[in-house]
């Protein structure tokens, strides 16, 4: 689902995620992995997510078509690593909740090292010479 979120929103998200990173740091680094891997593949984020959160009937209105079972299969084992961290994704469900409001796309582009202004497509056009 696209969603239209503040800059102030991302903001906000954005530091919620820098003090995730820090306090849950094995934790932030499977997600980045997640993240990463399901760009690669060209997933939709909201495939992720809800396969992680638990929420499959969400997940699957997300699901890849025409992608072989065994791609499938490994991808779903890579999530199932992060449950190895069980403090660390309770904390990551609470920081997704909080921010439900920029929705899961947003959200993974802001772990993946994007700016809120990047993401809205702000950029600075003043140069210092």
């Amino acid at each position: 689902m696209k969603t239209i979120s503040s800059i102030q929103d991302l903001r906000k998200a954005q530091t919620a995620i820098d003090n995730f990173k820090v306090s849950y740091p094995n934790t932030f680094y499977r997600l980045l992995h997640l993240v990463n891997f399901t760009r690669q593949l060209q997933f939709k984020y909201e495939y992720l997510c809800g396969l992680m959160l638990g929420k499959d009937a969400y997940a699957m209105q997300y699901a890849p078509h025409f992608v072989q079972r065994s791609i499938i299969d490994l991808y779903k084992n890579e999530i199932e690593k992060i449950h190895k961290h069980p403090q660390g994704l309770r904390a990551l469900e609470q920081l997704m909740n909080a921010h439900l409001e920029i929705g899961y796309e947003n959200f993974c582009l802001l772990v993946r090292g994007k700016s809120p202004e990047e993401i809205k497509g702000i950029y600075n056009t003043r140069h210092t010479v």
